[in-house]
Formats: C-alpha cells, sequence, structure tokens
C-alpha cells in the first residue's frame, strides 16, 4: 500500500492498552513520505475524534481542512507507529498544507523536536 504524509484513512486501533485511542477511526498519516516509501510495514499516525479537544496540544481541523464530513480534533499525544494492514479500504481525507503545518508544530512539541 502507498501512502503519503497528511492522507487519513479509516484505521483499526483494538487491540489497545491503558490510554490508546481505540476503536476503527480516522488517522492522519505522519510518517515522512521517504519512510512511507520503504519496505517498513509500519507507518506513523495520529487518531482523529469527533469529541472536542481536551488539551492545548489537540487541534481542531474543519471539513475544508481535512475534507471529511465533519470537524475533527487531532489526538496529538496519541501518536504511534502501526502496522499499514490496519488502514482500512481507501483514502478518504488529506490535511490541506496549513493544517499540515500546525500539525507538524504540535508533533514537534510533543516529541522534543521544536
Amino acid at each position: 500500500m502507498v501512502i503519503e504524509r497528511g492522507q487519513i484513512y479509516w484505521c483499526a486501533l483494538e487491540p489497545i492498552q491503558g490510554h490508546e485511542q481505540g476503536a476503527t477511526r480516522p488517522v492522519i498519516v505522519v510518517s515522512a513520505d521517504a519512510y512511507n516509501k520503504t519496505q517498513s510495514p509500519l507507518a506513523a499516525v495520529v487518531p482523529l475524534t469527533k469529541a472536542p479537544a481536551k488539551t492545548p496540544l489537540h487541534l481542531c481541523f474543519s471539513p475544508d481542512d481535512t475534507g471529511l464530513r465533519m470537524a475533527s480534533t487531532v489526538l496529538i499525544d496519541r501518536a504511534r507507529f502501526l502496522d499499514r494492514s490496519r488502514l482500512r479500504g481507501t483514502l478518504i481525507g488529506r490535511l490541506q498544507p496549513a493544517a499540515l503545518a500546525l500539525l507538524d508544530q504540535q508533533l514537534g512539541r510533543v516529541l522534543g523536536l521544536a
């Protein structure tokens, strides 16, 4: 499966442990395209929810930002690498460049890269 950074797919996140986000939900691919083109079976993703943001790290994006039908909250602090086989079906959305830049900024804060 060829995936690109900023694309949005349905993803099966079960089973979970502890405070991990679960269920089948949209996720944004955040791994670098150079990594995504390798033979690695993994991809880095952040899950989306329709619930409002609960921390300053969570980002709220409009349908114009994502291509989805409803507003979504990005759970930056729930980022994870997972097997690409968890991604379901076809592409359902894509982050616009400005939204992806904001997501990068928040990821940098969480990962200590900013």
